[in-house]
């Protein structure tokens, strides 16, 4: 009987493991290059938009491994956030974040063989840290009133971004702010800041600069 058992016990095993390796979606890269379940991303590269302020991309992309379409989402807990804001455009909508915490994307669909680019960055505002756990997740759709619901747990991968400029603090130190004004992201310039993301702009009397995104709620 323990034998028995035992081969039951390993059987079981087995079958987990193949479930959990055939997860409709996985995390990858721009080519397609599948990441293992618990990776760990180093992101220490940024880049500087047309306003000068700071992103820091993951360009990482979700692949759906099926020929059929899949209805996914993610649970992302942001554990450090030293400064700015973490954005995600996963699967659809755009959503910033400027609090450690946890939250969970809308669903939308992932065609079959899909690629997609997540688009998900931090835009800090300063020297420091962000580290981001997120994990995919596959959505049902009630029957009757049709509204989604999760369904399974995926593959997991911790961002880590680290930012280190030795210029990040020399705007405005030691000088008064002249003016400050606010840009909705098509530098289209506006008094009121709605909902969402801007760029702010503030002037300082030494003559210098700094801009950098804002979330507003």
């Amino acid at each position: 009987m323990k034998k028995l058992f035992t081969f039951f016990w390993g059987l079981l095993t087995v079958i987990g493991l193949q479930a959990q390796s055939e997860f409709p979606v996985q995390f990858a890269d721009k080519d397609g290059n599948t990441f293992d379940d618990g990776s760990t991303l180093v992101l220490t590269e940024y880049e500087a938009d047309a306003f000068g302020s700071i992103e820091m991309p993951t360009n990482l992309y979700v692949k759906n491994m099926t020929t059929e379409s899949v209805q996914i989402g993610g649970i992302y807990t942001i554990e450090t956030l030293d400064n700015g804001h973490f954005q995600t455009c996963f699967p659809e909508n755009c959503v910033a974040q400027d609090k450690t915490g946890t939250y969970e994307t809308k669903s939308g669909p992932l065609g079959a063989d899909e690629l997609k680019n997540m688009q998900t960055e931090w835009a800090p505002t300063d020297n420091g840290r962000c580290v981001v756990t997120y994990q995919l997740v596959t959505y049902k759709q009630n029957a009757i009133t049709k509204e989604w619901s999760i369904d399974q747990q995926g593959p997991t991968i911790t961002l880590d971004f680290t930012l280190t400029m030795t210029d990040v603090h020399t705007a405005g130190i030691g000088s008064k702010v002249v003016s400050v004004t606010y840009y909705d992201l098509t530098g289209q310039k506006t008094n009121r800041p709605k909902h969402g993301v801007y760029l702010q702009k503030t002037v300082y009397q030494d003559g210098s600069s700094k801009t950098h995104k804002k979330l507003f709620r």
